[in-house]
């Protein structure tokens, strides 16, 4: 999720009255609901290297304990250097606290299509739900409006002289809100999953189905459904907001039948790292100066469309099947 999200969530837990169990409270929930994002860093090394380490260690729960600490202990320390009298932090509510936000953190990116490897390092397998838009506004907006709108009736309270609000009652809803719509977006992607599934294809019997969100329409899904012979992208789910053209609108994407090429292609380190990563890798292999040029993508960030597709690999390879060179880019 982006970190407007995340923080807006961590600020929504904060209030329920999580802030009052200790000074510094809400830092320690903020900071932890970004801080797996630290490994953001990783992309100054190159894209490969970004997609390598990206919501990895420091979204595993063995990462984010590790991380809890380091916050506590940060704002523990500012807290000594600077409360001069006042009432000190708990250490350990600290810990608990931003062992909340971190939590918060792998929950919301579990609930989006890219994933998380929740049991890093020891197993190395991603995990996602597949429920929301890596940005998703509805999500987005929800939380935005129940943190704003007790600010707004307090200013209106204080100009017609009456009792304001609750910050808690408002956090505590948002909250609320927020499971119902993953509560709703789940029983869809799964009426989706069944309807995909159930339906004939012309190059076989699907063997996995998968029910991508989409942005704006909070119940419509892009179908991904493999045979063993090709991929096939559909629309699935609440219709609308889309056009009888999309609806009806099926691609087929056949599966190339050059796998030696393929097979010596995915060798390299670039698509091995990919392939770690990708969920529905189609390949496409065409011939080349040098000898064969192999492009692979994920569907799950196909969308679609042909202007310009993310999550792509490219290698090159001789004709002798070696691999000359490999480049990777979102």
């Amino acid at each position: 999720m982006d970190n407007l999200t995340h923080t807006l969530f961590g600020l929504a837990l904060a209030r329920t009255g999580l802030e009052k169990t200790t000074p510094r409270a809400t830092a320690a929930l903020l900071i932890g609901a970004n801080f797996p994002d630290i490994d953001l860093v990783t992309w100054l090394s190159g894209n490969i290297t970004y997609l390598r380490h990206h919501r990895g260690l420091t979204h595993s729960l063995a990462g984010i304990f590790c991380e809890a600490w380091i916050v506590a202990a940060l704002l523990y320390w500012l807290d000594r250097r600077h409360s001069q009298g006042a009432a000190r932090a708990k250490p350990v509510w600290l810990f608990l606290m931003a062992l909340m936000g971190l939590g918060s953190h792998v929950l919301l990116d579990y609930t989006n299509s890219y994933g998380i490897r929740p049991f890093l390092p020891f197993q190395s397998r991603w995990y996602a739900s597949d429920l929301v838009f890596i940005i998703d506004p509805w999500l987005l907006s929800i939380l935005a409006l129940g943190m704003a709108l007790p600010f707004l009736f307090r200013l209106v309270y204080q100009e017609i002289g009456a009792k304001s609000g609750s910050y808690k009652l408002s956090a505590t809803l948002t909250l609320l809100v927020v499971m119902a719509f993953w509560g709703c977006k789940w029983v869809s992607h799964q009426n989706a999953l069944e309807e995909l599934g159930q339906r004939s294809y012309a190059t076989g019997t699907p063997l996995r189905v998968g029910a991508l969100p989409r942005f704006l329409n909070p119940f419509a899904w892009y179908g991904v459904v493999e045979t063993e012979k090709a991929y096939h992208l559909a629309f699935a789910g609440w219709q609308i907001l889309q056009s009888d053209f999309e609806v009806r609108k099926l691609r087929t994407l056949l599966k190339t039948s050059e796998r030696p090429i393929v097979d010596a292609a995915i060798q390299g380190d670039q698509a091995r790292i990919f392939m770690d990563f990708a969920r529905y890798p189609l390949f496409q292999v065409t011939p080349a100066p040098e000898g064969y040029e192999v492009i692979s993508r994920d569907l799950r960030f196909d969308f679609a469309t042909s202007i310009r597709r993310g999550f792509l690999c490219r290698i090159l390879l001789d004709r002798n099947l070696k691999i000359v060179s490999e480049r990777f880019r979102f």
